[in-house]
């Protein structure tokens, strides 16, 4: 284990106990917990597919060995700020989903949080199939170093999961005592 494998790892677990903590302080009201959980796997997220390819776009290899800007065309480089942008745009859209209308208890809240879950999850096929982030059960690219940083990934996967978990049997006593929410 490297030393950036080391950092982010610690880094994923404080996050992973910061949702641990607003869980367990939220039982009163587990929706409005479960929506600041996401909160944090959004940033988690943000941090790593979005944020890494504005970051990619707008440095040259010389600064980051992954920078784009002296290597692609400004079509592809606007592309990419397309891309990390849209990303960006659809995790504060999911902060705030999760941090209204799945408070209300809303059931098609919970479902489009899934459906950003499970589309989100081709992180997981970057890392088992295109690049391990230093996973290491997981293949090298021929040439190519192993990385860092699937702790992260994990980390925002994990939580994002763990959020919806929890909030869903809140989510079903409400729907069980009547509140249908609008969408259902």
């Amino acid at each position: 284990m490297g030393t950036m494998d080391l950092v982010i790892g610690i880094w994923s677990l404080i996050w992973f106990g910061l949702a641990g903590v607003i869980a367990y302080r939220g039982r009163g009201d587990r929706l409005a917990a479960t929506g600041w959980i996401i909160a944090i796997a959004a940033f988690l997220a943000a941090l790593e597919d979005p944020s890494l390819t504005l970051w990619l776009a707008s440095v040259t290899p010389a600064l980051d060995p992954g920078g784009a800007a002296a290597l692609v065309q400004p079509h592809t480089r606007g592309h990419m700020y397309g891309a990390g942008v849209f990303a960006l745009a659809g995790l504060m859209l999911s902060v705030w989903i999760a941090r209204t209308a799945l408070r209300r208890g809303e059931r098609w809240a919970w479902q489009a949080l899934l459906a950003v879950l499970i589309l989100g999850g081709v992180d997981l096929v970057e890392v088992f199939v295109i690049y391990p982030h230093g996973f290491p059960l997981s293949f090298a690219p021929v040439g190519q170093a192993r990385g860092f940083g699937w702790e992260q990934i994990a980390a925002w996967i994990g939580i994002w999961a763990f959020a919806l978990w929890y909030g869903r049997r809140a989510m079903k006593s409400q729907l069980d005592h009547g509140y249908r929410g609008s969408g259902t």
